[in-house]
């Protein structure tokens, strides 16, 4: 059991432009999260959803770690490839719900 799950939307196969590339970027934003919290003393599990297929891969982190919070990390402009990415922010509210479902909630407060 660990205190934060973190995970981010942005899903490689998502985005076309950055697939064909082939040059992803890391996704900064949440491991800048997930250090900061490690240093408060907090234990954090990071799922990285670039190359994961999404949906599966966070419901088997959810079952793995059974985190008190979860945290996803949107960010629906990429300002490498110069365009809104609705599908991030679909991504992310699919994320939410599945980490409100009765199968995976925690008695804990919501935030």
């Amino acid at each position: 059991m660990i205190d934060v799950l973190l995970t981010h939307s942005n899903h490689l196969a998502n985005d076309p432009k950055q697939l064909r590339k082939m040059q992803p970027y890391p996704p900064l934003g949440t491991l800048y999260a997930a250090t900061a919290l490690r240093a408060a003393g907090i234990s954090v599990a990071v799922f990285d959803t670039t190359f994961a297929e999404p949906l599966t891969g966070f419901r088997t982190m959810l079952q793995k770690h059974q985190p008190k919070i979860v945290v996803i990390y949107e960010d629906d402009f990429n300002f490498v490839t110069k365009m809104c990415l609705a599908h991030m922010r679909d991504l992310a509210n699919q994320l939410s719900t599945i980490a409100q479902s009765k199968k995976y909630h925690r008695d804990c407060a919501r935030i």
